[in-house]
């Protein structure tokens, strides 16, 4: 398989693979029930609305009618939420998306020990997945959404879940920054022990066939000309696949700036429940949440 390099690629191979089925919690979200439509039209998902089946129906009308997608009538969203997770649970769906919910509600159906999805002792963090006109392939990063300061176990997570991404889209030996404000291991920065172990960690083969190093600043790890002239010696300059951000405060900003100035397309997944979990935002566009149903399907 071929590196995925963009968006349209992921669709386009998608395409010529089984459809994935997809409970969406609540789906009274027009934004969120646009992206699950035109998934279901590009033979990408099937979908399971639950919700007042009434104001869904409101929505898809202007669709045309579909053998692939299922109306589960639950009025009430926090129903339509559990609804929507045990039909992951039992096995109905591979994959569970946020409608019109609030994340406090469907990440606490998601946690029920008793009828969620989620094994205890996982970590939960966010990968998220970026193509931008001015970086030649695409990019994953971690946590810009779910753990604000992780800890050293936490980071080695959202390595793996980063790399299981990346190899899913066909990357074969991901290239991973440590990215640091310099490249200069400062000793009282908090997390730069983390880094240190991590690196020793790789080298010793415990995160497999990849290519890690840092700290280094983002020119290093994504910029060719920028990241040259520092005239530094790093295996990954200028051709990240990877970026492990210090903390949520650092991936956060990175996210909401490509997309606002560097005309980035996004998507990103909630990782460490037993299925895909696609956790957008309200204010997330169309295109977004539809990348991010991709990036799901094929994690599957």
């Amino acid at each position: 398989m071929e590196p995925i390099k963009s968006f349209q690629d992921l669709a386009a191979h998608l395409k010529n693979g089984p459809r994935r089925k997809m409970a969406v919690a609540n789906a009274t979200d027009e934004h969120s029930v646009e992206a699950v439509m035109r998934a279901v039209s590009e033979g990408i998902v099937e979908a399971y609305l639950t919700g007042d089946e009434q104001k869904v129906r409101a929505i898809t009308a202007k669709f045309p009618e579909s053998p692939y997608v299922h109306y589960v009538n639950v009025a009430d969203p926090k129903e339509a939420t559990d609804k929507a997770v045990s039909m992951v649970r039992n096995g109905e769906c591979d994959i569970l998306m946020k409608g019109l919910v609030n994340t406090d509600v469907i990440l606490r159906s998601v946690l029920n020990k008793e009828t969620g999805i989620h094994t205890p002792g996982n970590v939960l963090s966010y990968i998220a997945s970026l193509t931008a006109p001015a970086y030649h392939k695409m990019v994953f990063f971690g946590d810009p959404a779910v753990i604000p300061d992780p800890t050293k176990e936490q980071r080695i997570m959202i390595i793996k879940y980063a790399i299981k991404t990346a190899q899913a889209f066909g990357v074969k030996q991901p290239k991973i920054a440590l990215v640091h404000a310099t490249e200069v291991p400062g000793p009282k920065i908090r997390y730069m022990n983390d880094y240190v172990e991590i690196k020793e960690m790789a080298k010793n083969g415990e995160f497999g066939d990849v290519i890690l190093d840092g700290p280094m600043d983002i020119f290093l790890a994504l910029d060719k000309e920028r990241g040259a002239i520092k005239h530094i010696d790093t295996p990954v300059l200028s051709d990240s696949d990877i970026v492990i951000f210090p903390d949520f405060d650092a991936a956060n900003v990175f996210y909401k700036t490509a997309t606002t100035f560097g005309n980035a397309q996004m998507a990103g997944l909630l990782y460490g429940a037993d299925k895909p979990v696609v956790l957008t935002s309200r204010s997330e566009s169309t295109e977004c949440k539809f990348n991010c149903i991709c990036m799901a399907c094929v994690l599957a």
